[in-house]
């Protein structure tokens, strides 16, 4: 791949697996705030289960963002569960994350993100 870092790609599943978990906690609403209420039901429920269930794409998601699975199934369990400081982590981590983008250094970008599993357990 020529013009695209790892880094970048590793930030895009990250985004992913941050965006399941938004959804799974029922946080995600602000993406699509004018869907009806079922369908922001339905992708809680879709999150739930792709967080839940053991498949394939779970753990390729997971290899590629570089977050290990069990960590983000356990987080998952606890944000499921209705965990309040598992949500204030999960919206801390969003935040961060949204605000990390990019620096600017010597005219090149350089992307900058802590280790997640840090983050969240």
């Amino acid at each position: 791949m020529t013009g695209i870092s790892l880094e970048a790609i590793n930030r895009m599943w990250r985004a992913v697996v941050l965006q399941s978990l938004l959804d799974a906690a029922g946080l995600g609403r602000s993406l699509n705030a004018s869907w009806p209420e079922w369908k922001h039901t339905q992708v809680k429920q879709e999150a739930v289960q792709w967080l839940s269930e053991d498949s394939q794409d779970f753990s390729d998601v997971c290899d590629a963002a570089t977050i290990p699975q069990e960590a983000i199934r356990k987080f998952a369990k606890r944000l499921i569960r209705g965990d309040a400081a598992a949500k204030k982590l999960l919206i801390e981590w969003r935040d961060t994350f949204a605000k990390q983008g990019r620096k600017i250094t010597d005219g090149v970008e350089v992307e900058q993100e802590p280790d997640v599993q840090d983050e969240i357990l």
